[in-house]
């Protein structure tokens, strides 16, 4: 089975494969000019990072894990990065995926830092979530992602199983993981992608990264984007990606669900006891 496709196909072809595999890899969908733009970007801040992980938008935004390979809300700190989050082959993709009105949930650059524990566990995106929308997931190579630096793992199809049985591990950047019970791990295969390419994948894929010793560059800039059925985001605002049927504002505004809302009370009132303890 060939996941691949070159460029953007019809809007129909993407959103059956799409539905068939839970993913589908949009080839060269970023420029050379854009990805050396990500990298530079993140050049520059990564050595100011280090030294201040907990910077002037902590108080609204996730301080960055340099230590587990997670530099959060880039959209927030970086135009740059804000730039590829709206480039254009990525949300026409989402919106023939998804529908056309959808904003930016978070956001988050993903890379395998040296002299550590950087593999990440098999488990689905925001699998505690399961009373908030379905998200769809662009993963962004801003190097050559192969087996050797650390690829993405997935299981086609694996999405249709829903939310799969999780359990938590303490201390840990990706601490929520999969009880894999019924997963067919033997499906799984290697997600290997070029400089530029961009994976668009459902949130319940079945997915993970292999532990890599040799550390090479294999950063990948990771956005979730959120149809506008619920106006929730875990950090900071909603930020309005695509706006194609303006007639969505004609909805009358309603809370999120309750569930959604204490989880998001609860979450920001522990990232603020962590903050302090760090």
């Amino acid at each position: 089975m060939d996941a691949s496709i070159s460029a953007l196909p019809s809007a129909a072809d993407l959103k059956a494969q799409f539905e068939r595999d839970g993913f589908v890899i949009l080839r060269g969908a970023l420029t050379p000019e854009e990805t050396a733009r990500g990298r530079a970007a993140f050049e520059a801040m990564a050595p100011h990072i280090d030294k201040n992980p907990k910077d002037l938008l902590s108080n609204y935004y996730l301080p960055h894990r340099p230590d587990q390979g997670v530099l959060y809300d880039l959209y927030q700190r970086s135009p740059a990065f804000a730039a590829l989050a709206r480039t254009p082959a990525i949300v026409d993709g989402i919106a023939a995926i998804y529908g056309p009105n959808f904003y930016l949930y978070e956001n988050s650059l993903v890379y395998k830092p040296a002299g550590r524990s950087n593999a990440v566990h098999w488990h689905q995106d925001f699998m505690d979530r399961p009373n908030e929308p379905v998200k769809v997931v662009a993963w962004m190579a801003l190097d050559d992602v192969t087996e050797a630096n650390g690829c993405m793992y997935g299981v086609p199809g694996s999405h249709k199983l829903g939310f799969l049985k999780s359990e938590r591990v303490a201390g840990e950047t990706h601490h929520t993981r999969l009880v894999l019970d019924g997963v067919d791990l033997s499906a799984a295969i290697p997600l290997e992608m070029k400089s530029g390419d961009v994976l668009l994948f459902h949130q319940l894929l079945v997915h993970s990264s292999r532990e890599i010793a040799l550390v090479t560059n294999r950063r990948a800039y990771r956005v979730s984007y959120q149809s506008m059925d619920v106006s929730y985001t875990p950090r900071g605002t909603p930020i309005v990606i695509s706006l194609r049927d303006p007639a969505v504002l004609d909805r009358p505004f309603a809370d999120a669900h309750p569930e959604i809302s204490l989880r998001g009370r609860l979450r920001r009132f522990g990232h603020k006891v962590v903050d302090r303890l760090l």
